[in-house]
């Protein structure tokens, strides 16, 4: 496949329930794309799909018609319409089944003219990469041939990924670790990548075991979320980035699934700096990158993947504690430390504090300024199932001065995070205010009775109203609000399983899931409990007056110490 890809046309380059595809199948399908393009002016073509095939055959397509392709910073319906409204934008292409809008990829293969042409060459822009916005507005990044293969041959010789590799991405390909990682390393290798992206513990199991895949490109909460598994099909490596991966969440991997798990630190802006293996040790450099710091510590970067018109050396957002042999420490962003009452305190070991703690899944910590005379506040929002926030602030008054304790602290379900674990800031910020202003952030129940079950069986109801003001509605779904299915799972049946049988311990599985109806604003819901034999089994079904809206069963993990 020219120069850029390593496949010979009969290889398998992709493979899922969808069905496999060769290299030379991805060609003429995307010849066919770029032959529904040719009538459109030079440009850029939004692309938009998930199944990572289609995504390939677009993005070829749109580069054979002399295309750069957009990506936008997530597919909210919201976004992805503003984008396409842009005067760049040529075409749409998506692969969403019913979307009035652009063209579904999967409608332009099996033209009986594909067109046929060269792949772009080194110097030309190929795509534009959109910032998640965690820090601010979103930012357009363009990339050039060179950036992007020039990186993914790196990638490729460095873990030693070629050809009979089958790679396994939870991350999107719109996100740039996705793209990378899981869309052109494996073309540039020779590899093959798996279509689809599973996310829970059970289907990304069942697609290492079904599909034969090599290695898993993933982000930390969806790692931390796989340790729970009793044991997995093993795996030559599995990547992760996008946020700061846990030691314990590395060793469990490795000890549970004998999974070796290789952490990746870069940018959309600057492409991969570093890597390493040890999740408390040093970052290495990947080959060609120098890494070394200002006066400030500030992050200067001399880089391949760079854009040919950065600075250089390129002034990161970063600080770092470089060593004598090229490696460094990274000690967080510049902007992460701030000054409380007089006070020097650093958000990431806020947030370091607050993980260290038995049962907190995750936590996020931000510095705002008030519109009073308090200055500068440290705001907090931590998953801690069993904690209250009061609980955890007595926690961190061990390790902190008490000026610096998160003035504002929150407990919730899920925090704002992309598809990639990165957090975005501004959702962060607007969750906490919303929660300051009204505090609907909970689904309690309204009424609560035991009823009678079957040999053994404790069974509960709870009838629970569901607020309009729930802060989950707030762009899920513009104009058709929609309670998500986590939310459902971890911020109603999750929570009130803990609370009513503390004892369990963690959650092994989630089996026979089912979301059968929607739940919207002001819905009056039955969630109904039954835990078998006080084991470690409990089985749900969330209904309304309509019917079940969803079900399934919990099973936790066995503390024999307890049995």
């Amino acid at each position: 496949m020219s120069g850029l890809f390593s496949c010979e046309p009969g290889d398998v380059v992709a493979v899922g329930t969808a069905g496999n595809r060769t290299a030379a199948e991805l060609l003429d399908d995307a010849g066919s794309v770029a032959a529904a393009l040719d009538t459109h002016a030079a440009g850029e073509v939004l692309l938009v799909c998930s199944d990572r095939y289609l995504f390939a055959a677009g993005l070829v397509g749109a580069w054979l018609a002399g295309h750069a392709v957009l990506l936008p910073p997530n597919n909210q319906p919201a976004t992805i319409r503003s984008i396409a409204a842009g005067s760049q934008v040529r075409a749409f292409l998506h692969d969403r089944e019913g979307v009035p809008d652009g063209v579904h990829v999967g409608a332009l293969l099996g033209g009986a003219h594909p067109r046929r042409g060269a792949l772009p060459p080194p110097e030309r822009h190929i795509v534009t990469v959109t910032t998640s916005g965690s820090t601010g507005a979103h930012q357009r990044c363009p990339k050039t041939a060179s950036q992007l293969f020039g990186e993914a041959a790196v990638l490729a010789a460095l873990f030693g990924i070629g050809r009979g590799a089958r790679v396994l991405s939870s991350v999107p390909p719109h996100h740039i670790y996705g793209l990378l990682f899981g869309v052109l390393l494996p073309l540039h290798a020779g590899a093959a990548f798996v279509r689809e992206s599973p996310l829970h513990l059970e289907s990304v199991g069942g697609a290492v075991e079904s599909l034969h895949a090599t290695h898993l490109v993933s982000a930390p909460a969806h790692l931390a979320a796989l340790c729970a598994a009793e044991r997995l099909p093993p795996l030559q490596r599995a990547f992760s980035s996008g946020g700061p991966l846990l030691g314990a969440t590395a060793q469990a991997l490795r000890a549970r699934h004998l999974w070796p798990v290789a952490e990746v630190f870069g940018s959309t802006e600057t492409g991969g700096i570093a890597w390493r293996e040890d999740a408390d040790g040093p970052w290495q450099p990947f080959p060609g990158v120098t890494a070394s710091a200002a006066d400030d510590g500030r992050l200067l970067l001399e880089s391949p993947f760079l854009s040919p018109a950065s600075a250089r050396p390129f002034a990161c957002a970063d600080r770092i504690a470089p060593l004598p042999d090229g490696r460094f420490h990274l000690l967080g962003r510049l902007d992460g430390v701030v000054k409380v009452a007089g006070k020097r305190v650093a958000l990431r070991e806020v947030e370091e504090r607050l993980l260290a703690l038995p049962g907190v899944q995750d936590a996020a910590a931000m510095a705002s300024v008030s519109a009073g005379t308090r200055g500068t506040e440290i705001w907090a929002a931590v998953v801690a199932p069993g904690w209250t926030a009061s609980g955890l602030r007595d926690a961190l008054a061990a390790w902190l001065d008490p000026v610096t304790l998160p003035r504002r602290l929150r407990v919730v379900d899920v925090l704002p995070r992309e598809a990639t674990g990165k957090l975005v800031h501004e959702r962060l910020r607007a969750l906490l205010e919303e929660a300051e202003r009204n505090g609907v952030l909970e689904l309690d129940p309204d009424v609560e009775r035991a009823m009678v079950g079957g040999a053994g069986e404790d069974v509960r109801e709870l009838c629970v109203t569901v607020s309009p003001d729930l802060l989950y509605f707030c762009g899920h779904f513009e104009g058709r609000p929609v309670l998500p299915g986590v939310v459902q799972i971890d911020g109603l049946v999750l929570r009130q399983v803990r609370r009513l049988w503390p004892e369990l311990d963690a959650l092994r599985t989630i089996t026979r899931l089912k979301f059968k109806q929607l739940i919207t604003p002001g819905d009056r819901l039955t969630l109904r409990l039954t835990r078998e034999s006080a084991g470690p089994r409990v089985s749900f079904e969330i209904a309304s007056p309509s019917g079940t809206c969803a079900s399934g069963t919990l099973l936790f993990r066995q503390d024999e110490a307890r049995t």
